[in-house]
């Protein structure tokens, strides 16, 4: 196009070099005419003109042909141009292609893997000798080679100055040499010891700090220098050296991790697991130790991702109870502590206690660490003394009437008045046949909530004349420590469904503990507080507070904070346990606040009733 252009040019000035001569010499031969009135004058003039517009013709054609020259070798360079950018950009993509195969190839054996990736680099650069280097103050170490006649081996060892990479250490960028003899480095030891004449090498960085380097070698001076997409090629090739590094030193943590877990939990009792549900409720162990084979008999590569077999193998009783609170904890992400049965093929059952944190994930499933541990043992040992318990109460509980009345006779005077002596010998004798009858009812009423036997009488009935009867029931009781009772009777009227005789138990076991752990002349607080569907009846008193060592266990069964404490206060260890059953039943749940020597706190919360005026009228009349 660019020809054809400048010809059209050279045409359009030859027409108007043509035109513009003939003008200029037709005027000065006419004025020559003018003046001299011969032909001569005309001849001598047009003779002019031709041999001008010969002249002209022959610039123009050694210009056009100058032109097509310079046109020829433009078209040629240019075409040279674009072969050596379609070269350039085929090596390129060649190069892209390479590290793209090198990243996404991959080897369970890492070494392998290096291997392999420096074996298809070494064929793109043409240079023989590649090496991965870990290098730590002067030891330069081969991690892993690949040479074309196996001139090196995995894991030799050479002083780092004998080396070209002492040279890539001291530098950031990539070192490459195409001809060491004609370079500055001529004298480097390495040259001398190994006549290494062309060298290409980077630092590989693992986790931001200098791990060794990547290089390519040849006994060979290259033909040409190394290439600008040569040098970026070797410097993405480290990244990706380095981040396979990377990931290789977290994989091996993790293993070392799991190997320490893995011997820890092989000497921990029973199963240490990880609980996964997920949101479509599919549900999985991704975790569990060998201690599932003594707890389900089952292997953790069967659970691994289907949690059935465990389900399948839970107590038919225990399955609704099982799942239930595993929903429970998902909802609230509370923990999970139950104990329930495992009914193996066999027909045996195993009881099996359970424990774990959720923990919510980015997926929105739900993955629990805990363990399960089997109790068998302890629940046959508890039946065992529950029934023992049981046993001996009830044999204890005729001959300790029989006693009791006997003794009762006697402290009355009914078969006359004994020695002084003697009738302070049947008072204390009187005390302690109250204590054990209160023991035994104590344990007889744990026996029945335990086994489920005992009788609820459930009724819609206003909570406060039952407060006010078992504060008057308990009056001289609290008077024996010089304490008093103060039920604030400034409520709402409230009712609540509940068994009146039961929630006066628990109101005695209550109000006693406060008034045996109260200073004398003390005050016990019995606040009552409505909050919406729910009330609160608080027993706060300002004693001696209790022990944070013996929280957890205030509402076990025969937990007493100090023995020989009491001793001198006197109890079972029953009273809490057995209200805290109590409450439970009548669908309501209690507490305490407490710290030591600022007294304690005790609450039971029950649900509010729904009253009608009818209801209030009636009890009222």
């Amino acid at each position: 196009m660019i020809i054809q252009r400048v010809s059209s040019n050279s045409n359009f000035i030859s027409w108007a070099g043509s035109i513009l001569l003939l003008a200029l010499f037709s005027y000065l031969g006419w004025v020559d005419y003018q003046q001299m009135q011969t032909m001569a004058a005309i001849q001598k003039w047009a003779v002019a003109y031709l041999v001008s517009e010969l002249l002209l013709l022959l610039l123009l054609s050694d210009m056009q042909r100058v032109t097509r020259q310079l046109m020829s070798r433009l078209r040629y360079e240019q075409e040279a141009k674009q072969q050596q950018q379609a070269a350039e950009s085929k090596q390129h993509q060649h190069a892209l292609s390479i590290l793209n195969n090198i990243a996404a190839s991959f080897s369970p054996d890492w070494h392998q893997q290096m291997r392999d990736a420096l074996h298809v680099a070494s064929d793109y650069l043409q240079l023989p000798i590649a090496i991965l280097s870990n290098i730590e103050k002067n030891n330069y170490q081969v991690i892993v080679q690949y040479t074309v006649d196996n001139s090196l081996q995995d894991g030799a060892n050479f002083d780092l100055g004998e080396t070209y990479c002492s040279i890539t250490m001291q530098s950031k960028q990539v070192i490459a040499i195409d001809h060491m003899h004609a370079s500055e480095y001529a004298s480097h030891p390495c040259y001398n010891n190994f006549k290494l004449e062309s060298y290409i090498g980077v630092q590989v960085l693992v986790e931001g700090s200098p791990y060794g380097t990547v290089n390519f070698s040849s006994t060979e001076a290259r033909q040409r220098p190394f290439s600008q997409l040569e040098i970026e090629f070797i410097s993405l090739l480290a990244r990706w050296i380095g981040s396979v590094l990377e990931r290789r030193r977290y994989l091996d943590a993790q293993v070392e991790v799991a190997q320490r877990l893995k011997k820890v939990s092989a000497q921990l009792p029973g199963m240490v697991y990880q609980f996964k549900l997920t949101p479509d409720g599919k549900a999985s162990f991704p975790y569990s130790s060998d201690g599932i084979k003594e707890i389900y008999h089952l292997t953790p590569e069967q659970v691994l991702n289907d949690a059935s077999a465990v389900f399948d193998l839970t107590h038919p009783d225990d399955v609704l109870l099982v799942k239930s609170t595993i929903s429970e904890s998902a909802k609230r992400l509370s923990k999970w502590i139950i104990e329930y049965r495992i009914k193996y093929p066999d027909g045996e059952v195993a009881w099996v206690a359970g424990r774990a944190v959720p923990e919510k994930q980015p997926d929105s499933s739900i993955l629990w660490h805990g363990f399960i541990t089997d109790i068998t043992e302890r629940k046959q040992i508890e039946k065992l003394k529950d029934e023992f318990v049981s046993s001996v109460s009830h044999e204890l509980r005729t001959p300790l009437t029989s006693i009791a009345g006997a003794i009762g006779l006697l402290h009355g005077k009914v078969l006359g008045v004994l020695p002084e002596k003697a009738a302070e010998m049947v008072g204390m004798a009187m005390a302690n046949v109250q204590k054990l009858q209160i023991l035994i009812n104590d344990l007889l009423d744990m026996d029945k909530l335990v086994a489920g036997k005992m009788q609820f009488d459930m009724q819609t009935q206003p909570l406060l004349p039952i407060l006010q009867k078992s504060v008057l029931d308990n009056k001289n009781y609290a008077e024996q420590f010089k304490v008093h009772y103060n039920l604030s009777d400034k409520i709402d009227d409230i009712w609540v469904n509940v068994d009146s005789l039961r929630l006066q138990q628990v109101m005695t076991n209550l109000l006693s503990n406060a008034a045996k752990f109260s200073p004398p002349n003390a005050e016990v607080d019995i606040v009552i507080e409505h909050d919406s569907d729910k009330v609160t009846v608080k027993v706060i008193d300002h004693g001696i507070g209790i022990n944070d060592n013996f929280k957890p266990l205030i509402f076990s069964q025969f937990s007493q904070a100090d023995s020989s404490d009491s001793k001198i206060k006197g109890g079972t260890g029953l009273g809490l346990a057995i209200s805290k059953q109590l409450i439970t039943r009548m669908n309501g749940d209690i507490g305490f606040e407490s710290s030591l020597n600022h007294g304690a706190e005790f609450y039971i919360r029950l649900p509010v009733a729904i009253e009608t005026a009818q209801q209030s009228e009636a009890f009222y009349d």
